[in-house]
């Protein structure tokens, strides 16, 4: 079983992997919460090339294309992913 989900504390310290982005996103707030977790925690999707900065209850998508694509959460009961924002640009 692959985990592509790979999770990372600020200072860039992988700690964690996960096989889903539900578990990895939960756990990347739970631990975002932690009072000596360096901000931000990042989810890393290699695969999928996608990034979620997970910092303060909320977190942010960012597609690894030449047009940057942006996508927010607000901390929820379970957290998830809302609709794209589109309109970044990546010079």
């Amino acid at each position: 079983m692959t985990r592509p989900y790979l999770v990372f504390d600020g200072d860039g310290e992988l700690v964690g992997s996960f096989p889903e982005w539900e578990a990895a996103h939960t756990w990347a707030h739970r631990r975002s919460a932690e009072p000596l977790t360096p901000q931000p925690v990042q989810i890393e999707d290699r695969v999928g090339r996608r990034t979620w900065t997970v910092e303060g209850g909320s977190c942010r998508l960012t597609v690894w294309r030449r047009r940057v694509e942006y996508g927010y959460c607000v901390e929820e009961r379970h957290p998830r992913i809302v609709a794209l924002r589109t309109h970044a640009w990546a010079s």
